[in-house]
């Protein structure tokens, strides 16, 4: 039950900060989380690549394909609330 409270918590934070930084006066900045999250994301299916053994190279393309989906996500929600702020704006 912590866990949960503490994971909704963390999202919450995280989305009140990118509409933070869009509302800045430098566009580019609520750009930052989008696009480490994408810099995440890459280096989760390296490290997958790193760590796991796929018997072929398709079992590993397919693995590699889900993780890099999975890991963005986020990237595309908080490119989303970058792009609803920014659009709202123009």
């Amino acid at each position: 039950m912590y866990k949960t409270v503490a994971l909704i918590i963390i999202i919450v934070a995280i989305a009140t900060l990118q509409v933070y930084l869009c509302r800045r006066e430098n566009r580019r900045v609520g750009l930052i989380l989008p696009a480490a999250s994408f810099v995440v994301s890459i280096l989760a299916v390296i490290g997958m690549h790193f760590y796991t053994a796929p018997p072929n190279l398709i079992s590993m393309l397919y693995s590699a394909v889900q993780v890099f989906i999975m890991m963005n996500i986020p990237t595309v929600i908080l490119a989303g609330i970058y792009v609803l702020y920014h659009g709202r704006r123009m």
